[in-house]
């Protein structure tokens, strides 16, 4: 492919909410939002959600930031 079309299709296939997350990123802010609660039990699945979306965040910002 040349020109504009395969530009935007290198581009696209490289953006970063389709990367696969890092496990580890993620297990380790879940562990700390776990601590920051007081490691209260019955919340994991909260937690790695939201763990989930913060890594994605900052992969966002550090993507924009290169850009």
């Amino acid at each position: 492919m040349s020109g504009v079309v395969g530009l935007l299709r290198t581009h696209r296939s490289k953006r970063t909410d389709e990367q696969p997350l890092d496990h580890g990123e993620v297990a380790r802010v879940a562990y700390q939002l776990y601590e920051e609660r007081g490691c209260a039990p019955g919340h994991a699945l909260e937690d790695w959600l939201k763990a989930e979306a913060i890594v994605r965040r900052r992969r966002s910002e550090r993507s924009t930031r290169i850009i």
